[in-house]
């Protein structure tokens, strides 16, 4: 509830004492449960300071220390604990040394306690303490070195933000110029692609003039070839239109035939539905009726249920009946019994109260004796109370006196580092002698050892136990960094491992696939080469992968400069290649035939049935050729508008 201003913790500190660390409750009650509680217990000792009975040592305000030098003037007292901040520190006030309140303690006669900025204290009584504590800053100081810590560490915490924003920016700029560069990236493989790709579209061009002037010499030759045969086909044309309008004929007959069987199908579909109608109703009233059913059957259950109750609570009433004529009957009986011994106890109750009036006279007797008795215990109990108050007081007095022996001693000992006897043998050693001093003499004794004191300077205590906290810290990362280190080498043998043996199975797999390419290939192109070639052979895992080929009659070349139908022709090549190394159960494809020629059909549904023999293959086609080739064929039919048929035939059961 106190907290005192920058550069007075240690007056408030001496001034208080050890009632710094007293509890403050409410009342004197519960003060002294809780030294009972310590008694009962062996746990300690502790202060307790009253709120409402705590008083000031005086209330004269002549016999009160000037209000400029009371020490309370420089504390910030908690709201509502004010009466217990005077009572404490009213009559205390605060000087710049020791010299200083000495000086001002002789001086006047106030009923004060005078302590200084360093600790040292002269009590209203004129004893004098200071000296400085082993043990490191006290209480208070620790609270205002904690305090200055939480604004340094606020401090350092605005500071740690503003350097994340700026590390948040400048990761935000290294993004910005990675992007950036990925894009100048990109636009430099795209450059670099364009110039692959017209580099080869000027081969493709060259080939293209080649092949155009060869088209043009076969063009010529054709039509030459056509003039020669424009006669016999104007013949054909004449015969082919007498063909054409007896054709036309049968197609008229035809719809009309195709009109008629329309009408009957939608007579028929109209009767169809009128059916389909009746049975919707035919079965609507079979749910209602149904329905109706379970009904009655639920209420039959229902009252069947009912008077099953009704039974079970008639045969009970019955029995309650019964029960309660059989109590009323022995009710009588115990009334009879009672009267009769009723009578009885009236005459022993006469006889009783006869007895009671004589016990009556001599409890009265009695009693007057007891209240003599009483009033003799109460007075000894007073008296046994009023001993053992004084009893307590004198225990207290007996505390507070080896409280401040102790303290006496040990800031002897603190101070000079020896005990009270061996000051008591100086003494009278220096007795024995005849060494006395005068007071002028002895404090400029005084004096002159505490300067000497003072040019003692402090030593850092806590030296080695920083050592120690940052030695433990200086093992940790050290640890923490050989981890990282071993789990970075790791890391590495397991990149490497992982590169080998991915290595070792990408050119395993490159080798198979060139295998059943060369199988593969010849027997789509019906001839030629193919192969898989690595960019970078020396760096597989990094390279790019080239298909090379040579078709029938051609120079080896890349797939880049195939026609359409070669690119078709080779993809399914290496696709099957790769399909055959491990062949699937079940392979799926869809239009793959679509760029192809019939030629090209023929020899390529040849291929499918040699991997047929290891998995089943599920083609969507339109081309005519490849469902020749086919067990089963699933055709999607819509006869009515928005409703699809599945039509499905088996050529092998058909052909058997």
């Amino acid at each position: 509830i106190i907290s005192p201003q920058p550069g007075y913790e240690a007056a408030v500190e001496a001034a208080l004492g050890e009632s710094l660390q007293y509890i403050l409750v409410d009342r004197q009650q519960h003060a002294a449960e809780a030294i009972q509680f310590l008694q009962a217990r062996q746990a300690g000792r502790s202060g307790f300071v009253p709120l409402p009975q705590t008083r000031p040592l005086t209330t004269d305000e002549t016999q009160q220390p000037p209000a400029e030098e009371r020490l309370i003037n420089h504390v910030v007292v908690q709201e509502g604990y004010e009466a217990v901040a005077r009572a404490l520190l009213g009559h205390v006030s605060v000087a710049a040394d020791l010299d200083t309140a000495i000086a001002r303690f002789n001086r006047n006669g106030v009923f004060q306690s005078i302590v200084t900025l360093k600790g040292e204290t002269v009590s209203c009584q004129g004893t004098i303490a200071g000296g400085r504590s082993g043990n490191g800053a006290g209480i208070m100081a620790q609270k205002q070195e904690i305090r200055e810590l939480e604004a340094s560490v606020a401090r350092l915490d605005d500071r740690l933000k503003a350097q994340h924003q700026v590390q948040e920016a400048l990761q935000g700029a290294v993004k910005s110029l990675e992007t950036d560069l990925r894009q100048n990236l990109e636009e430099k493989n795209g450059l670099v692609e364009d110039e692959i790709e017209a580099q080869k579209s000027a081969v493709k061009a060259a080939e293209d003039l080649k092949a155009a002037r060869r088209h043009q010499e076969i063009v010529r030759l054709e039509q030459e070839r056509l003039l020669g045969e424009e006669s016999d086909i104007d013949s054909e044309i004449s015969r082919y239109d007498e063909i054409l309008s007896e054709v036309g004929a049968e197609v008229a007959a035809a719809q009309a035939a195709v009109t008629a069987l329309g009408a009957e199908i939608d007579t028929i579909g109209q009767q169809l539905e009128a059916c389909r109608q009746g049975e919707m109703d035919i079965q609507v009233r079979l749910t209602a009726h149904q329905a109706k059913l379970e009904n009655v059957a639920a209420s039959l259950r229902r009252l069947n249920e009912f008077q099953a109750d009704g039974q079970k609570r008639f045969e009970t009433l019955i029995q309650d009946i019964r029960a309660k004529r059989e109590r009323r009957e022995s009710s009588q009986r115990q009334i009879r019994q009672n009267e009769e011994q009723l009578v009885g106890h009236y005459e022993d109750l006469q006889r009783l109260s006869k007895i009671l009036e004589a016990n009556e006279a001599a409890y009265q007797t009695i009693d007057a004796s007891l209240s003599e008795s009483d009033a003799a215990i109460a007075a000894l109990q007073s008296q046994r109370e009023k001993n053992n108050e004084k009893l307590r007081l004198l225990e207290v007095e007996l505390s507070q006196r080896q409280i401040k022996r102790e303290n006496i001693v040990n800031r002897l000992n603190e101070r000079y580092h020896n005990g009270i006897e061996t000051f008591r043998a100086e003494i009278a050693t220096q007795q024995e002698e005849g060494f006395n001093l005068t007071p002028e003499e002895t404090e400029a004794e005084l004096a002159r050892c505490r300067k000497k004191i003072a040019n003692i300077h402090d030593v850092n205590m806590g030296a080695i136990k920083e050592y120690e906290q940052l030695k433990t810290r200086y093992d940790f990362l050290c640890a923490q960094r050989d981890d990282l280190t071993q789990a970075i080498e790791d890391l590495h043998q397991v990149i490497r491992r992982i590169n080998t043996v991915t290595q070792e199975r990408f050119l395993t797999t490159f080798e198979q696939i060139n295998a059943k390419l060369a199988e593969v290939f010849p027997r789509l192109f019906e001839g030629g080469t193919a192969k898989l070639v690595l960019a970078e052979p020396e760096r597989p895992l990094e390279s790019g992968v080239e298909l090379m080929i040579q078709p029938p009659g051609k120079k080896v070349t890349r797939i880049s400069l195939l026609s359409g139908g070669e690119k078709a022709l080779s993809a399914i090549a290496f696709i099957f290649a790769i399909f055959l190394i491990k062949p699937a159960a079940f392979c799926l494809l869809d239009e793959i035939d679509a760029p192809l020629d019939d030629a090209n059909v023929q020899r390529f549904n040849e291929l499918l049935k040699i991997i047929g023999e290891k998995s089943q293959i599920i083609m969507i086609t339109h081309n005519k050729r490849s469902m020749e080739f086919a067990d089963t064929l699933f055709g999607i039919t819509m006869e009515k508008k928005g409703i699809s048929k599945i039509v499905s035939v088996n050529l092998e059961r058909n052909a058997a």
